[in-house]
């Protein structure tokens, strides 16, 4: 497939709106958090985001968006896509944090595993490149002509080999140390496959981890002026054949005829990530949980008495036992983050809107659940980074299960101490649906949506783990209408989310986090076929709004 020309005059497009966006952050007064794996995370990524996988979408062909900023879909509905949109919405995360002007909007179009079409735009500048398959590689300076590019074919004796701040030094220098003479510079983002692209500079040498959506738009437009982009045994790199997005090491070079890879033979790569090794955060997070249950199972199983708060909601001693636990184990946790509980003071929002990333908990979820003694009450934990949980926990201890996921991962569920296998929510519902409901919080416009849906079979379940049987295909949808606060799904929406399903209000808006002075969330729907109008059925519904 080559390529529509139409596809790369509007991608070109949308990298240009999305960087003058960027600029609008750029030039302001910008808070910098940080993601689980400690990179710079800033309001100018989800901005760019939002509006690249809001329009790229509505291009012909409709295809499927895998932003670096998405939760990331299981491989069983990934594996399927044979063409589909692969952005970095803010490459060089970094460049920007630090004002050097060398970061970018990249876009590429995948296409049976390889790129098809590639933009790379640097907004502080004005520079786009873009290319597309069999119709050559351009770069454009600001509102001059479109040039054509080409890679330099023959490098010279001393060539430039270029670089970035995330290399492993050691291997670099060892890898560069084989090249006997030459020229080094650094430079930021993709912008290092461009000055490849067009004759700039000779060779581009990545030896640290990097994921798909960090190359497929450079690769694109260094293979369209010429040069290639290998791994270290000198095949192309392809996309979306595996589980994992991280890409192999690689070497993007102009002079085809030149054997840069004899150099890195000694290279040894780190073993690819398998989607079942869940990061250290998580692992900690996961634990915690675990632990929380153990001291709520000590309450649960003796004559506790019940209290309850100014609202009227039960409280016990096993929502505090579990509140203490996890205030102390998470603060604990690399980069002290806060601690939101549905226990605690709450913080005013003043002090919360300058958080950019913070745990958000419920320490029991379902008390009313575990008052009566049916087993299906929960321990949440989610982190919260932009306004959105990129880590979530789910332990309901009286069953002994354990669902979990992070962004950019699947969703696994543990049952007791076996070994965790991943979910998936169910991609196309059947014609007489599965919904999940609540056990303690019926509604009169519930009951309005459900007449709306037609056939359905109702499963009544107590706390998060209505959501959970969506995160793991068992129900297809799960309708809430009624006051629930942040803490109640911050987790669970992480869960679902990476089993490929999604939490949103009904006008089909994922929910946020942290962005308002009330904590209560709006009405919502938590659903895993994507393909379907769920809020139709809403309309002129609607009792718990954020306030």
């Amino acid at each position: 497939m080559k390529a529509p020309s139409r596809f790369l005059e509007a991608a070109v497009a949308l990298a240009v709106e999305a960087g003058a966006k960027i600029l609008a952050v750029y030039h302001s007064a910008f808070r910098v958090g940080r993601k689980a794996g400690g990179a710079p995370f800033t309001a100018a990524d989800l901005v760019a985001h939002h509006f690249l996988t809001e329009r790229l979408p509505a291009l012909a062909g409709g295809f499927p968006v895998l932003s670096e900023q998405s939760a990331l879909p299981p491989f069983e509905e990934r594996g399927g896509w044979e063409t589909y949109w692969l952005i970095d919405p803010l490459d060089g995360a970094g460049e920007f944090v630090r004002h050097s002007g060398e970061f970018a909007v990249s876009i590429a179009l995948v296409h049976r595993h390889k790129p098809v079409l590639g933009v790379v735009y640097a907004p502080a500048s004005q520079t786009c490149y873009f290319a597309a398959e069999g119709c050559g590689a351009f770069k454009q300076v600001g509102a001059a002509d479109p040039a054509a590019i080409s890679v330099r074919m023959q490098a010279p004796e001393r060539p430039l080999v270029l670089g970035g701040e995330a290399d492993e030094v050691a291997k670099l220098v060892a890898y560069l140390s084989q090249l006997d003479c030459h020229d080094f510079a650094r430079l930021g983002s993709s912008l290092k496959f461009c000055r490849v692209a067009e004759g700039a500079a000779d060779l581009y040498p990545r030896l640290s981890p990097s994921s798909e959506w960090d190359t497929a738009a450079g690769q694109c437009i260094v293979e369209a002026a010429g040069g290639a982009v290998t791994d270290l045994r000198g095949e192309p790199l392809r996309y979306n054949l595996k589980p994992s997005v991280q890409n192999p090491y690689f070497l993007s070079f102009g002079d085809t005829m030149r054997d840069w890879h004899s150099p890195a033979q000694d290279i040894e790569e780190p073993t690819m990530p398998t989607p079942a090794d869940p990061s250290p955060l998580l692992q900690a997070a996961i634990a915690l949980a675990l632990k929380a249950g153990e001291k709520i199972l000590d309450i649960y199983h003796t004559d506790f008495r019940v209290g309850h708060k100014e609202d009227d909601s039960p409280l016990t001693a096993a929502d505090l036992a579990s509140h203490h636990c996890l205030l102390e184990g998470l603060q604990a946790l690399p980069g002290a983050y806060p601690v939101l509980s549905e226990e605690s003071e709450a913080a005013s929002f003043e002090e919360r809107a300058a958080w950019e990333t913070y745990w958000l908990i419920d320490p029991i979820d379902g008390t009313k659940e575990f008052v009566k003694r049916n087993g299906e009450f929960t321990v949440n934990i989610a982190l919260i980074q932009g306004h959105k949980p990129v880590l979530g926990v789910v332990y309901a201890p009286a069953l002994n299960l354990c669902y979990f996921a992070e962004a950019g991962g699947r969703a696994f569920k543990l049952n007791g101490s076996g070994i965790p296998k991943p979910v998936a929510v169910r991609g196309k519902a059947p014609e007489r649906l599965v919904v999940a409901g609540s056990r303690s919080h019926a509604t009169p416009e519930m009951a309005v949506y459900l007449s709306r849906l037609g056939e359905h079979e109702l499963k009544p379940v107590g706390s998060s783990l209505k959501f959970c049987l969506v995160a793991e295909g068992v129900a297809d949808l799960y309708p809430r209408f009624g006051a629930t606060c942040e803490w109640d799904t911050a987790a669970v929406q992480c869960v679902v989310e990476a089993a490929g399903g999604a939490v949103t209000d009904l006008q089909g808006k994922p929910l946020a986090y942290n962005t308002k002075p009330s904590l209560i969330n709006p009405d919502f729907l938590v659903f895993g076929d994507k393909s379907r109008d769920w809020t139709a059925y809403a309309a002129g519904l609607g009792g718990a709004q954020a306030r």
